[in-house]
């Protein structure tokens, strides 16, 4: 996978404190992920990082929109997102399968990648069903062709 440096934090160049950080997460971004079912997408992420001599905090605060298949007339619509998310960097050797929010990083490491972060982050803010949000008066988003059909193939 080709990496984008600019998602890389070399946080041993920085002192102990809070510092900020903000990366816009487009569509190049997403092209970076082959599997990734978002092809459009405008997503502002501010990270804080607060550094101290053992461990390194994150916080993720997400605000934007991606364009997804709808799950129901399979046509394309706007998804808003705005979500937060923690991630602890600790610096040592441990083992990271209970721990979601945790990052093991090695005392030798000078850097942090945040790309894979970033991605799974965004995914994790999209509904488990993707559909249309519902318009004025109730009605469905969904294009009302496709209904049709989907409500004749149900009733036969």
């Amino acid at each position: 996978m080709k990496r984008f440096y600019e998602y890389i934090i070399p946080f041993s160049s920085y002192s102990n404190g809070l510092h900020e950080f903000e990366f816009e997460l487009v569509d190049a971004f997403f092209g970076l992920f082959p599997e990734s079912e978002i092809q459009k997408a405008d997503v502002l992420v501010k990270v804080k990082m607060i550094k101290q001599e053992r461990q390194l905090e994150f916080s993720f605060t997400l605000d934007g929109w991606v364009v997804l298949p709808c799950d129901r007339c399979m046509e394309e619509y706007e998804q808003p997102i705005t979500e937060e998310f923690s991630l602890y960097g600790k610096f040592g050797h441990g083992n990271n399968e209970d721990e979601f929010d945790v990052v093991w990083i090695s005392h030798e490491a000078y850097q942090i990648d945040l790309l894979q972060y970033l991605y799974e982050y965004v995914m994790l803010s999209l509904p488990m069903r993707k559909v249309h949000p519902v318009k004025a008066g109730g009605k469905p988003g969904c294009d009302p062709v496709m209904l049709d059909l989907l409500k004749n193939l149900s009733v036969k």
